[in-house]
């Protein structure tokens, strides 16, 4: 299907016009709202009639009308103009969000074409109030506005309004369906919807996937490189997806990221929202190559480090170990089960990374760890580790899927070499090694078929050293000959097994709160009851059925029923650190809004890494001193459970996981300052120097 340029775009008087009427009478003592009015424009304010909260939002409106044949300006005029501006006087402790713009239609007065308004439009902003031991009745705020109204010509205008607003508003249907209306056409972020940009000669094209039949697409671009004058076009392609393709002005010079607001027929959700705000890297032909080349350079360098990560590196050990054992007694079994360790990585970083295509396919907001957003795969993997542990301390021997891993047989096959990545995989999900993050959040903003490739390069990189060292065994010359020595350094290597047990323990606690402890305690008895029931079984002659088979069923029972008790806590996560706040898109425009500069830390309880930097960098008396000399605000922003609002804001930063650090700071021209995924304390403080 083909449109053509001019859609016929649906663009009807605003849902809040049918409210007009009713809104002219809002010279009421309520409000004691002053207006402005001029021959072109009337401006007042209008609060919505929500009761105070302390420590909570109130929202505002800076209404504004234009007669027939004036129009006022969006925040992006277009070819020509000025938004309307607003400086206000607030209470003490109040702070005040920026003016929130609905979405515009397009003003053709050629040569020239604007972004605005052409009837009543209401531009929202949103005040924090302070905590009040005993709120007053009422709060007075003052607004300078500025505004440019234009026809054939254009004249400016400037008003002081005031507004008294009642923290205890009589409940008014009609106006709280006015701002609900409202709010529907301001631009709202759905990260579950992929969209890329690229450009084709003298063409941009913006292609997206939507879950509904949106119908044709209209793009407000934050940016003047677009020629309006020349036809666009939605297409449906073959895949189902809808390309908006749109022509560019000559000599245009294209940001590295298309932002702007992508304006549909009908509604994107059943949210009801016409309007999404996109924010993506525009993609070219020439570079389109030597982009994926370095993505794919770093995938393999973010899989090789992931080797030393503290929650892979005792399973590397236990694997160069076996390797050693096995060389001396056959070269052909130890490249044998080189290669099979490296198919059972690959595999399963194959299917992981599609499984989450699909889920992202299918609308929902995830990201790379997203399985451990889940108490029941955080419980098996808890399991897992328990039984690592204690087959490493010699409880039980499981020479088809554990024992291989540094076995006291010298052979063991492609079975055990294979699940033995399988493991490595599993154990190493937690973790995010350096260049990772860039290659991850670059895998998901491609096709299918090229993120396949970047995990590819990814599990490549990850099962390297085993490879390498199945097949040149005199890298390992430097370790001693196979002894004794083994099993003690099995029994250390235990040690920091069973500290992950712990630290998942916790993770499950962050996640299911203290409805967790019961079932993992419980669970873990019994996982090690039967392990402990399985390997008497083993040495004993001859063997016992009862007791293997009675130890079987224990550790059945252990690894099911607690994952199917865990469940997600309904509980707001707390932090430990009363000097840091939670992440909030509002809180971040607040303390920009109050001058001080912020540092965001996405971060999750199931990362390892994020718990390495926080401990050994975040907390370290240096950083935090750095932080509060300057007025630092920190924000956490806690993806240990699933959070589509983090989702989104990762995705926003270019990031597909965590951890990640960002730093804004309040000057209007600045731009997201990331950090990498291993910080030290010299590295923060040098970010975090003017």
């Amino acid at each position: 299907m083909n449109l053509a340029y001019p859609i016929p775009m649906p663009l009807p008087i605003p849902p809040f016009a049918r409210y007009l009427p009713f809104l002219l009478m809002f010279a009421c003592p309520l409000w004691a709202s002053s207006t402005a009015k001029t021959p072109q424009l009337t401006v007042d304010l209008v609060a919505e009639p929500a009761p105070f909260v302390p420590g909570k939002t109130v929202t505002v409106a800076l209404r504004l009308i234009p007669v027939p044949g004036w129009h006022i300006y969006w925040e992006n005029p277009g070819d020509s103009g000025l938004p309307p501006s607003v400086t206000w006087k607030l209470p003490s402790g109040w702070t005040a969000g920026p003016l929130q713009f609905p979405f515009p239609e397009k003003i053709l007065l050629p040569p020239l074409i604007s972004y605005g308004y052409e009837q009543e439009t209401l531009l929202l902003t949103t005040f924090t109030i302070p905590e009040y031991e005993k709120i007053p009745s009422s709060f007075p705020i003052e607004a300078d506005v500025e505004w440019l109204v234009c026809k054939e010509t254009c004249l400016p205008g400037k008003a002081h309004l005031n507004l008294t607003l009642s923290t205890e508003p009589k409940p008014n249907i009609d106006l709280q369906a006015l701002f609900n209306d409202v709010r529907k056409d301001l631009p709202i972020s759905l990260p579950h919807i992929p969209i890329s940009a690229k450009t084709e000669g003298s063409a941009l094209q913006i292609t997206v996937q939507p879950q509904t039949k949106v119908g044709s697409l209209i793009f407000f671009p934050e940016g003047d490189f677009l020629d309006e004058f020349k036809p666009s076009k939605t297409e449906v392609l073959s895949s189902g997806k809808l390309q908006l393709t749109l022509h560019l002005k000559e000599k245009a010079k294209l940001p590295p990221s298309l932002q702007g607001v992508l304006v549909t027929e009908n509604p994107w959700d059943i949210s009801g929202h016409r309007a999404l705000a996109i924010s993506v890297d525009l993609k070219s032909p020439s570079t389109s190559t030597s982009r994926l080349s370095l993505t794919l350079l770093f995938a393999f360098l973010g899989g090789l480090i992931l080797n030393v990560m503290p929650c892979v590196f005792p399973i590397l050990s236990l694997k160069a170990l076996h390797l050693v054992q096995i060389s001396s007694e056959s070269r052909s079994a130890a490249r044998r089960e080189g290669i099979a360790f490296s198919f059972g990585v690959l595999l399963s970083l194959l299917a992981l990374a599609g499984l989450l295509i699909i889920l992202r396919a299918s609308g929902q907001s995830l990201g790379w760890g997203f399985q451990l957003q889940s108490p029941p795969v955080v419980w098996l993997l808890l399991a897992l580790l328990l039984a690592l542990s204690l087959n490493l301390l010699g409880v039980f021997e499981f020479q088809s899927l554990l024992g291989g891993l540094a076995a006291k047989k010298k052979s063991q096959g492609w079975a055990g070499a294979f699940a033995s990545g399988l493991l490595a995989v599993a154990v190493a999900s937690p973790c995010t090694a350096p260049f990772m993050g860039v290659a991850l959040a670059a895998a998901f903003a491609l096709p299918p078929h090229t993120t396949l490739l970047i995990f590819s390069f990814l599990a490549f990189g990850f099962a390297l050293p085993v490879l390498l060292f199945s097949f040149f065994p005199t890298l390992l010359s430097f370790l001693p000959k196979p002894g004794a020595w083994m099993n003690t350094f099995k029994k250390i290597l235990s040690i920091p097994m069973l500290a992950a047990v712990l630290w998942l323990a916790w993770v499950a606690y962050r996640l299911s709160g203290a409805s967790a402890f019961l079932p993992a305690l419980l669970g873990a008895i019994a996982l090690s009851l039967g392990l402990l029931l399985y390997g008497r079984s083993q040495h004993s002659f001859p063997p016992s059925s009862t007791l293997r088979w009675g130890g079987l069923a224990l550790v059945l029972l252990a690894a099911v029923i607690p994952a199917t008790v865990l469940k997600t806590a309904s509980t707001e996560l707390v932090s430990h650190h009363p000097d840091r706040l939670p992440w909030s898109e509002e809180e971040v425009a607040r303390q920009l809004a109050a001058g001080h500069t912020v540092f965001i830390d996405f971060t999750a309880a199931w990362c390892l890494t994020c718990q390495v930097n926080e401990r050994l960098t975040l907390s370290h008396p240096d950083v935090q001193a750095a932080f509060r000399g300057n007025n630092i605000a920190f924000l956490v922003a806690d993806w240990t459970r699933r959070d589509p609002a983090i989702t989104s804001a990762l995705h926003k930063y270019g990031r597909e996981g965590v951890p990640t650090y960002v730093i804004l700071r309040p000057s209007p021209n600045s731009t997201p300052q990331l950090l990498p995924e291993i910080i030290t304390p010299s590295i923060v403080l040098k970010s975090l120097s003017p």
